[in-house]
């Protein structure tokens, strides 16, 4: 488990650097107060008409709905986001881009499929099809619990609040009703994605091992990534100037 995390921080830290800069200019020409947490859930607009709005974050891979006024998603809300958080955006391939290349390719795992543009290329793969395989496990789940997809982003003001509703809400996403829950769907495509990774990867390994390894891999992961897409308008405004 620490080698574990230990190989995440490698993704984690250029995340944290981005994310802390944009945050620590923001902060230095903001004199506003800190906002009270609501006391209530936030009301749901459960008959406002027309499709929600389903922008892919580049980096994350991830569609934020704020807090405020939440909406949970329609059948074809959930489909629309499917195809686009797994196939058709920049965000569906960020992440198994720098994991293939930050994680695997840097510790040369696995040793069988060597280095260079080959071993990338073999590496990036298996990273692409374990990422299809757990928004494809994650989806139907999803829509059966009743579980929303999208990153649940925070009404509160300051930093500290809303970094940690960023950790929190790496483990948990609203239900139906606007309430938290924990994001089960989201986990069980972590661990079903893993498990069968097993199938290709040469050598022997323990799947057991494996899959528990593999998939707290991308748990930890979810935190700089939540804390990323949390603060998002802030890097973009910021760093990205858009």
């Amino acid at each position: 488990m620490c080698r574990t995390i230990g190989r995440a921080q490698v993704v984690a830290v250029p995340m944290f650097i981005v994310m802390f800069a944009a945050i620590a200019r923001t902060a230095s020409n903001s004199d506003a107060p800190e906002a009270e947490p609501p006391s209530a859930p936030p009301p749901i607009l459960v008959d406002q008409p027309g499709s929600q709005p389903a922008s892919v974050n580049p980096l994350t891979g991830l569609v934020s709905v704020s807090s405020v006024n939440y909406r949970p998603l329609s059948l074809n809300d959930r489909w629309v986001l499917y195809w686009k958080q797994n196939y058709f955006s920049a965000g569906a391939y960020a992440g198994p881009v720098l994991t293939a290349l930050l994680l695997d390719q840097a510790s040369g795992t696995p040793a069988q499929w060597g280095g260079g543009v080959e071993g990338y290329g073999r590496r990036l793969a298996s990273r692409l099809e374990e990422a299809d395989l757990q928004g494809t496990v994650q989806a139907p789940l999803a829509a059966i619990l009743h579980e929303d997809v999208r990153y649940i982003s925070s009404s509160q003001h300051g930093f500290g609040r809303r970094a940690l509703h960023a950790i929190i809400f790496s483990f948990l996403t609203y239900d139906s009703h606007g309430h938290p829950t924990p994001n089960f769907a989201n986990f069980v495509g972590y661990y079903v994605s893993a498990a069968v990774a097993t199938s290709w990867l040469p050598g022997q390994h323990y799947r057991a091992g494996y899959t528990f390894s593999r998939a707290s891999e991308q748990v930890v992961l979810a935190v700089p990534v939540n804390l990323l897409q949390e603060f998002w308008p802030e890097v973009r405004r910021k760093i990205l100037h858009r």
